[in-house]
C-alpha cells in the first residue's frame, strides 16, 4: 500500500480579504525618518515659508513628507496616483501620517498653484540646493572641489502645451536646466526653457560665481576649485572672469576652426606623446590665442588612435578634442594645488585625464533620469514645473546623502534608483499597533539579510543639516 508522500497541502486554494496594515513599500518609512532626523523639512520650510492655501488645507509638513516619499517611491509618478494612496491606509502609516492627512491630486495642484501665485521661484530653491551642498561638503571635507557643469535635456515633445517646452539641441521641445555637479550630486540648478543653450545669456558665469563664492565663504576660502565643461561653455569672456576676478581653475573643451588645425598641422609628428586611458591617445601641448582672444592660453589637441582593446582607430574614424586649460598658469593658483597635495595637476597628462572624467558628469544625469521614472512634467505652467523639478532634485540629492550616510554597507553607493529601490525600498511589511506603540515587522530572513535593525537604528541619528 503507498503512503501519501504530502500529508499537508501547500497549493492555494481561497483568497480571502484582511484587515491587516500590510504595504509592500517598507522602505519608505526609513527614508522618511532620515528625513525628518536630517532636518531637511525645516530647512525647506525655513526657506519657502509655510505654504498653506487654507486653515483646512494641507500643511506644508505633511506636503513635504508625501511630496518627497512619492518621488523616492517612483512606481507611478502621475499626479492622479494620489487619489488611489489617499484610499490607502498601509500607505498613511509608512509615512507616520494619519490617513485624513493624505492629499488628492486636487489638493496637490492646488499646492504647486500657491508656488507660482506667491513668486516662489528659481532662487528660494536655489537656496535649499545651495545649503545641501555646504552639509556635504562639511561632511565629506574634500582637499579639492572639481565641479561639473552641463546642461540636461528633459524630453516633453509630446506634452507640447506645456508653457517653456521648445525646441532643444536634441531636436525635441522640452526643458532645458542647467546643471552644476560636484560627484555624485546637484548642487546649483537653474531650470530654463528648452531653447536656453549651454551658454545663455549670463546663467554659465552668474551660477559659477554663486557657488564659488559659497565654497569660500561657509567652507574653506583657500581650496583649489577646478572647473570641467564641454564645448558649450567655451566663453573667452567667462575664461577671463575665472582667471582675474574668481581664481579659480578650468578645463574647458575648445572649438576647431581653420586656422587652429593649421597650427595643428605645423608640429612634426616626433612632437607628439602618447596617453593611455580607455584606449591610446596621441597629444600635443602647445600655446594659442583664438582670433577673439587678447591673450594666448594653454591648450591641448588629443586624437584617439587605438581602441581599449588595441584595435587601431584609422585617421579620418578618430576622435579629436581641444581641451583650454589655465592649470599650471598661475602661481598664487598652482601653489593652491601645491598646499593641497594635488600639484601634479599641472601636468598636462593630468589636464587630459580631468577631461576625460568629465563624463561622469553624465552618470549624474543618468542617475537623476532615472530617479524621476520619466522627464515629462506635470503641470501646463512653467512656474508649477520649476518647483516640482526642484523638488526632484532635492529629494535625489537626499536620496544620494542617504546611500552614504545609512546604507552604505548594504548596497553600493554607485547603485542606481531603479536597483537601489528593488533592494531597500520594495520589501513587505506589516504594521500593527499595541497599546498605543506601533511597530513594523518584517520576515526574519528580510531583517538579516539587510540589517533592518540596524538601518532604522541609524535613521535615528544621522548627520544634521546645520543652516543659516
Amino acid at each position: 500500500m503507498n503512503k501519501n508522500t504530502n500529508p499537508k497541502q501547500t497549493k492555494i486554494s481561497k483568497i480571502e480579504t484582511t484587515n491587516d496594515v500590510i504595504a509592500s513599500r517598507g522602505g519608505l518609512t526609513f527614508f522618511q525618518r532620515y528625513l525628518e532626523n536630517t532636518r531637511v523639512y525645516h530647512l525647506i520650510e525655513h526657506q519657502l515659508g509655510i505654504i498653506k492655501g487654507s486653515r483646512k488645507g494641507l500643511g506644508m509638513r505633511e506636503f513635504l513628507i508625501q511630496l518627497m516619499c512619492f518621488l523616492m517611491d517612483g512606481s507611478n509618478t502621475s499626479i492622479s496616483y494620489s487619489d488611489h494612496l489617499k484610499s490607502d491606509e498601509a500607505h498613511a502609516s509608512l509615512l507616520e501620517i494619519s490617513p485624513a492627512q493624505l492629499a488628492s491630486s486636487h489638493q496637490i495642484k492646488r499646492f504647486f498653484r500657491l508656488f507660482m501665485n506667491k513668486g516662489i521661484g528659481s532662487e528660494e530653491f536655489r537656496e535649499i540646493i545651495s545649503e545641501l551642498f555646504i552639509w556635504r561638503l562639511k561632511l565629506e571635507n574634500p582637499d579639492h572641489i572639481i565641479l561639473g557643469i552641463d546642461t540636461m535635456v528633459l524630453d516633453n515633445n509630446d506634452a507640447r502645451n506645456r508653457e517653456g517646452v521648445e525646441p532643444t539641441y536634441k531636436r525635441k521641445k522640452g526643458f532645458q536646466p542647467l546643471h552644476i555637479t560636484w560627484g555624485p550630486y546637484l548642487v546649483d540648478v537653474i531650470f530654463r526653457r528648452g531653447s536656453a543653450h549651454s551658454n545663455h545669456g549670463d546663467d554659465f558665469k552668474e551660477s559659477i560665481k554663486r557657488i564659488v563664492r559659497i565654497i569660500r565663504s561657509r567652507y574653506r576660502e583657500d581650496i583649489p576649485i577646478i572647473l570641467v565643461g564641454d564645448s558649450g561653455f567655451f566663453d573667452q569672456k567667462a575664461f577671463k572672469y575665472f582667471e582675474d576676478d574668481l581664481k579659480i581653475h578650468y578645463v574647458i573643451t575648445g572649438k576647431f576652426y581653420d586656422y587652429l588645425w593649421d597650427d595643428i598641422k605645423s608640429f612634426s609628428k616626433e612632437e607628439y606623446k602618447e596617453y593611455k586611458s580607455k584606449g591610446v591617445w596621441s597629444y600635443l601641448e602647445f600655446g594659442f590665442r583664438y582670433k577673439s582672444w587678447d591673450r594666448f592660453r594653454r591648450v591641448a589637441f588629443t586624437s584617439l588612435i587605438a581602441e581599449e582593446n588595441g584595435q587601431r582607430v584609422l585617421n579620418f574614424m578618430g576622435t579629436n578634442s581641444i581641451i583650454i586649460t589655465n592649470l599650471g598658469m598661475d602661481q598664487e593658483l598652482t601653489d593652491q594645488l601645491e598646499s593641497a597635495g594635488i600639484g601634479h595637476f599641472t601636468e598636462i597628462e593630468e589636464v587630459i585625464r580631468i577631461n576625460h572624467k568629465r563624463g561622469r558628469d553624465e552618470l549624474v544625469h543618468r542617475s537623476l533620469k532615472e530617479f524621476i521614472t520619466k522627464e515629462q512634467l506635470p503641470f501646463k505652467h512653467f512656474a508649477m514645473n520649476e518647483a516640482y523639478y526642484y523638488f526632484q532634485v532635492i529629494t535625489h540629492i537626499m536620496f544620494e546623502s542617504y546611500k552614504r550616510d545609512i546604507t552604505s554597507d548594504i548596497i553600493a553607493i554607485s547603485s542606481y534608483p531603479n536597483t537601489f529601490r528593488r533592494k531597500l525600498i520594495d520589501f513587505a511589511v506589516k504594521i500593527v499597533s499595541h497599546g498605543g506603540i506601533v511597530k513594523m515587522r518584517v520576515r526574519e530572513i528580510m531583517m538579516r539579510g539587510l540589517k533592518l535593525d540596524e538601518l532604522w537604528e541609524r535613521c535615528q541619528r544621522p548627520p544634521v543639516i546645520q543652516f543659516l
